[in-house]
């Protein structure tokens, strides 16, 4: 046979992906003619066809060595190339040659877009996302009707935020393709990132369709119903995706979610395990030592309980700890270091280690993140361990807030003190829906006239510190002089009453069994359930909801209107 008619046959091998013996005959035609171009052109592409993109690469690249630079030929190789380059992880290797093929004044669009991604790869973390974009605009002059180039763009967007944009990009993709179930789940995200939770729906419906086996779809789904509170209908969702496909992580840790927001702690906290898993999924730490199950004795055993997620949850679930002990255990406690000096006021601190994340680790014989406590200790909602306080603020540093808060604003008979914390961490998912404008607040100075409100930030951001510069004689500034939980508790338990938005602050008043008032968004974290207006987690919280999303308004009349009628100072 000839070797035209041996690389003929074998390009219908390929053709036919019977790649073993398209690859025998190619095999075979090297060991004759070492230097066949059009062999090793075939084999680079059988290769990338079955994963292999390293022998692809090689092969592409001694088939570059034999063809005319300025050929059609030779640059499909190096286009070829570069996506060997990019699946081998390669960003680097893949953007420098799509850049010189750019450079050089070929005007594929595909060489734009490929360099954009490979740029992505080189930077995760979206340094490189504004230079992707532009590549990508560029690519789109060239050739605006490719309907995969703008959901590309949507996408840089959506992770820039710029989710009107976002929106736009989108749409023109769905103008150009509306048969592309992908398309109209990205569509459906979008509308979720920007709380129009209606829209995203019908989008997800589209999406599904068009492909009623996308478990993303189904997923996003139940997500965007339980932002609407419907947490049975999201229910239902996961559990369509999980009758596709059993393993999907993402499917299972959301349904844990609004099963947790419902109370039904005995069938969330098993499925709430697949946190760890999935996409944006936390890392496990410390996954090279056994964890405990809470079915072996813990007696003589030493065990590491660490912190995960924020420092609200790490103050919450604290309290089980005395249970770890209780149990026989010997604890060492891993903890952000903000929260190191709190923790010495646990009952049970004298008899465990505290370590600050990123400090050498004792030898150990299991351990356990402290999400994982209320699973191994069997809690449901009417046997969330509550014996408060398991937190207390050292007395000495009370007395020197107590100091400091008294040269601001001496403690006048009959004045009473608020401490007030308006935001969390900006960095959270949730941030826009849980924090609160500063001078929102301003009306519950109106509720009557001896309230003094306390500031209680160290992070207050730059509208509310220009706000409470100018708020008046009875708005006073204290985060400038915390530097961690133990001053923020000390500073606390100089209050009469905690008015706070869902953060660490609200569960840190809540474990030093303080009052403290909590104002939620809509849909809020699964651990104050749904209605209620009080807290298994702590009986001194009231919880003041958003009956619409978004609605803060009539959150701060209710506070105002339960200020005027509460004897605060045993509020």
């Amino acid at each position: 046979m000839t070797s035209h008619a041996t690389l003929q046959l074998a390009l219908e091998h390929f053709d036919q992906q019977d790649y073993a013996a398209a690859e025998q005959l190619l095999f075979g035609l090297l060991d004759q003619h070492p230097r066949h171009k059009d062999a090793l052109h075939l084999l680079g592409s059988v290769a990338a066809a079955q994963g292999r993109f390293e022998e692809a690469a090689l092969a592409w690249q001694q088939a570059l060595q034999l063809v005319d630079a300025d050929s059609d030929e030779a640059l499909a190789l190096r286009y070829r190339l570069g996506r060997a380059f990019y699946e081998q992880g390669r960003f680097e290797d893949a953007f420098l040659l799509y850049r010189d093929l750019i450079e050089a004044g070929y005007p594929q669009p595909e060489f734009f877009v490929s360099a954009a991604a490979a740029l992505q790869g080189m930077s995760p973390s979206g340094r490189n996302d504004p230079q992707a974009l532009a590549l990508l605009e560029q690519a789109l002059q060239r050739d605006p009707d490719r309907a995969d180039t703008w959901h590309r763009k949507a996408l840089l967007h959506e992770r820039a935020g710029q989710w009107e944009a976002a929106r736009e990009s989108i749409h023109r993709a769905l103008r150009l393709n509306d048969q592309s179930a992908q398309l109209w789940l990205a569509a459906g995200l979008i509308e979720h990132a920007l709380g129009t939770y209606p829209e995203a729906l019908r989008y997800y419906d589209r999406a599904l369709i068009l492909a009623p086996d996308l478990v993303d779809a189904h997923v996003s789904r139940g997500t965007t119903l339980a932002r609407l509170r419907d947490h049975e209908e999201a229910i239902d969702s996961y559990r369509r995706a999980l009758r596709i496909d059993a393993g999907d992580a993402d499917a299972h840790v959301n349904l844990a979610l609004s099963l947790l927001a419902l109370g039904r702690l005995d069938e969330a906290l098993p499925l709430y395990e697949w946190r760890w898993e999935g996409r944006g999924a936390d890392p496990y730490r410390h996954a090279a030592i056994p964890a405990w199950n809470g079915g072996s004795t813990l007696l003589g055993k030493r065990i590491l309980l660490w912190a995960e997620q924020g420092q609200g949850d790490t103050i919450q679930f604290s309290r089980y700890v005395q249970q770890i002990v209780q149990a026989g255990a010997e604890v060492v406690l891993e903890l952000p270091s903000s929260l190191l000096r709190l923790m010495h006021s646990l009952p049970c601190a004298d008899r465990i280690r505290l370590l600050a994340i990123g400090q050498e680790l004792p030898g150990v014989d299991a351990q356990l993140p402290l999400m994982s406590l209320p699973l191994v200790c069997n809690t449901s909602v009417a046997t969330i361990p509550a014996e408060l306080p398991y937190l207390v603020a050292e007395p000495a540093l009370q007395q020197q807030w107590a100091a400091r808060i008294t040269a601001r604003a001496p403690r006048l008979p009959g004045r009473v003190r608020i401490g007030l914390v308006c935001s969390g961490n900006a960095g959270n998912v949730n941030d826009a829906r849980r924090s609160i404008p500063l001078e929102r607040f301003a009306p519950l100075a109106q509720a009557r006239d001896d309230l003094d409100f306390f500031v209680l930030q160290p992070d207050l951001r730059e509208a509310d510190a220009r706000w409470l510069q100018q708020a008046g004689p009875h708005w006073h500034d204290l985060g400038g002089s915390i530097g961690d939980f133990a001053d923020t508790a000390a500073a606390l338990s100089c209050m009469d009453l905690l008015i706070s938005v869902d953060t660490a602050a609200a569960h840190l008043a809540g474990a030093l069994d303080l009052p403290v008032w909590i104002a939620l968004p809509y849909a809020p974290d699964w651990r104050w359930f749904l209605q209620r207006h009080d807290s298994p987690w702590y009986p001194r919280a009231r919880l003041f909801r958003q009956q619409q999303a978004g609605a803060w308004d009539e959150v701060i009349l209710m506070l105002k209107a339960a200020l005027a009628v509460t004897p605060l100072g045993s509020a």
